[in-house]
């Protein structure tokens, strides 16, 4: 019966062989003959076959169309695609056959093809097992009369990329991540467990044609991806260990999940470290929050220069039409263009083209310099100093400085606290500051009196502030330890400190 309605769905003539019975129309299984027929005559037609073609249905399609919604790209757990969402199918009955039908299980192919003329399909979806269905006959009211929708959940099928398909497979992915919309066209048979009057069957090799329309992620530019936090974790002899929070918004209709990734972090073009994204998940519609490991390199120039701009001034203000906001003047760039970006070898060649902009938050921290007292009579300052970073210790080893007044320099000094010969003590260690559920607060320390080399112009400014105190800025080059962790020269600049003006030694 499974293969005479299959051939008959199909369009195709079966030919039905019918052969007499010893049965006649009155007798029953069990009971005695009661049939009027001679018995020499049942027993002639039971040796009479008559074969009879019976032509297949008119109407062969049977699968009218073929939705895909909620769908869930997941490459986290082998690397290989999964592929789950919902499907839901408009099935119309051959003319012929109208008559009960419950679909209760369907077990798809499904061929994808980069576009409506592409002639080679460049992925196979393939579900591991059948999956459960239910099927909803037409009422004449919300679906015709002779039609049923069969809905049934795809669940994790795997998603497998054809020889030769990688290219397509790549520009498929290119139109998630980087197009407003996207769209492949599916080509495929299911094979489908039916119960009806003729019992329970399996019907094979259903044809369905279709096409898959999904919203893209535009580059994830709307907005773009910000950092809502960024953390010291640890500072080692050969890199420093943060923590990020990046938040992502997904405009897409499609939940992606790549997995663990890997990727470089660049300022200003130049690679400053690694990142590691434990699991880069964006669900649909939704603001994605990414906790991101990254580690800077040591003895790096260029790392050097971006934690000085981050931590210096670290913030500018913007006024808009609600009031006074900050953002970050500090850009970095996350690309996948790194030696092991992803454990899917399907993914890295499309990894090595993505990249995006980020910009850490403002540093809005306490500053490294608390204020500083000149003393005039012994040409010397003493500067007030913190450790903005929790969890971690610092240390200044070296500092060589400017300080302005408006536009005048006052004077500049320099330091070497790890020069014992020059009858320093060691380097300013800082302390990380003392945290509460609610705050932080630093840990002043003061340092050693400082020669100071005054300028003309700005001692003049000095002098009448006597018992006083102005504000100036610093421009400055330190040596500083985070841990294990050594900033050489490192560029710090900081506006609006109080300098309290002294007359003694």
């Amino acid at each position: 019966m499974e293969s005479f309605l299959t051939g008959y769905l199909h369009g195709n003539t079966s030919w039905v062989h019918v052969r007499g019975s010893s049965f006649g129309p009155d007798d029953q299984p069990h009971k005695k003959h009661v049939s009027t027929t001679p018995r020499w005559l049942r027993k002639a037609l039971e040796s009479v076959v008559l074969s009879v073609p019976f032509p297949g249905a008119t109407e062969t399609d049977l699968i009218q169309s073929l939705e895909l919604s909620h769908i869930k790209i997941d490459f986290s757990s082998t690397g290989n695609p999964l592929i789950s969402g919902d499907a839901i199918a408009l099935l119309k009955k051959p003319q012929e056959m109208q008559f009960h039908m419950d679909v209760t299980e369907i077990d798809p192919t499904v061929y994808l093809y980069l576009n409506a003329d592409s002639t080679d399909a460049f992925a196979l979806v393939k579900p591991n097992r059948p999956c459960p269905a239910s099927t909803e006959e037409g009422n004449g009211i919300d679906l015709p009369l002779g039609t049923m929708k069969v809905t049934s959940r795809l669940y994790r099928a795997p998603f497998k990329v054809l020889p030769g398909g990688q290219k397509d497979f790549e520009e498929f992915l290119n139109r998630v991540f980087h197009e407003k919309k996207g769209k492949v066209y599916i080509h495929g048979t299911s094979d489908a467990k039916v119960d009806s009057d003729f019992g329970h069957l399996k019907i094979r090799d259903l044809e369905f044609n279709g096409e898959i329309e999904t919203q893209g992620l535009q580059g994830m530019q709307h907005p773009p991806p910000q950092v809502t936090d960024m953390t010291i974790v640890q500072g080692h002899p050969d890199a420093l260990h943060a923590s990020t929070v990046i938040r992502i918004y997904s405009p897409a209709d499609v939940h992606i999940n790549l997995g663990q990734l890997n990727m470089l972090l660049l300022f200003n073009g130049h690679i400053i470290g690694n990142t590691t994204i434990p699991e880069l998940a964006l669900a649909p519609g939704a603001f994605n929050e990414l906790t991101v490991s990254a580690w800077l390199f040591g003895d790096n120039r260029h790392v050097i220069d971006f934690i000085g701009q981050f931590i210096s001034n670290g913030k500018k203000l913007i006024l808009n039409f609600i009031g006074i906001t900050a953002t970050s003047n500090v850009t970095l760039t996350i690309s996948g263009n790194h030696p092991n970006p992803t454990r899917s070898k399907f993914l890295e060649p499309f990894l090595r083209g993505l990249s995006f902009d980020v910009q850490p938050p403002p540093f809005d921290k306490e500053p490294l310099l608390a204020d500083c007292q000149v003393n005039v009579l012994s040409s010397t300052v003493v500067m007030s100093m913190r450790n903005p970073f929790p969890g971690v210790e610092m240390a200044i080893n070296k500092i060589n400085a400017s300080a302005t007044y408006e536009i005048y320099e006052i004077g500049r000094m320099v330091a070497d606290f790890e020069d014992k010969g020059e009858g320093w003590k060691g380097p300013m260690v800082l302390p990380p500051p003392k945290c509460n559920v609610e705050e932080c607060e630093g840990v002043v320390v003061e340092s050693e009196k400082i020669p100071v080399m005054t300028k003309k112009l700005g001692f003049e400014a000095i002098k009448k502030a006597l018992g006083g105190s102005i504000e100036v800025s610093v421009d400055s080059q330190v040596a500083v330890m985070i841990d294990q962790f050594e900033l050489k020269n490192l560029e710090y600049r900081q506006s609006n400190i109080t300098a309290k003006v002294r007359k003694g030694f």
